[in-house]
């Protein structure tokens, strides 16, 4: 292998002064015409498609188990659960209570200690609720505690609502006192 070597280091200038004959680059480039390609896999349109929406659906599904479900899962045991109807009627409230809780959020409450003070207000009644669920998992079809659990869920709806009207109000009215001192200026 050395011998090899040393003889083509010893007369790298005769290897490299040869060219290839007449046509050389012409026969390979017909050579390289003649060899199909490996046929490529495509993918019918309609299959990514169902491919993507497979994707979305389960991540959806996956986002919804992990972040939506938990925030309702110290709720374990609801009226929900004993029959379609009442299941659609905490669908509602609950759909509700989160679009006015997340406006609630969404409001510029200037002053921190009344923001705290509502949020405390709000987990104290998730409380009571939990209470109630627990005592509604003893006793499924006790009547008063399913009702119980329907005026929380209203009362619950109806202070949000108030919250929110009242903090919009305040809004309006320091955005109109700010309009009326930039006119007088």
């Amino acid at each position: 292998m050395e011998s090899l070597e040393k003889k083509i280091t010893e007369n790298q200038l005769i290897f490299d002064d040869t060219e290839p004959r007449e046509g050389h680059f012409d026969r390979f480039i017909q050579k390289l015409d003649k060899i199909t390609p490996a046929r490529k896999f495509t993918v019918p349109y309609y299959l990514e498609v169902a491919a993507v929406l497979l994707l979305v659906s389960f991540s959806s599904i996956l986002v919804y188990e992990k972040v939506v479900s938990p925030r309702f899962e110290k709720n374990k045991y609801s009226f929900g659960k004993l029959s379609p109807e009442y299941r659609e009627v905490e669908d509602y409230f609950m759909h509700s209570i989160n679009v006015k809780y997340n406006q609630l959020q969404d409001l510029d409450i200037a002053d921190k200690y009344q923001k705290d003070m509502i949020m405390k207000e709000l987990n104290e009644m998730d409380k009571i609720y939990q209470s109630l669920s627990k005592e509604l998992q003893r006793d499924p079809y006790n009547e008063r505690l399913i009702n119980a659990m329907i005026q929380h869920y209203q009362l619950k709806l109806e202070i949000i609502n108030g919250i929110t009207k009242q903090l919009e109000i305040i809004k309006k009215s320091a955005s109109n006192n700010n309009q009326d001192e930039n006119t007088e200026i």
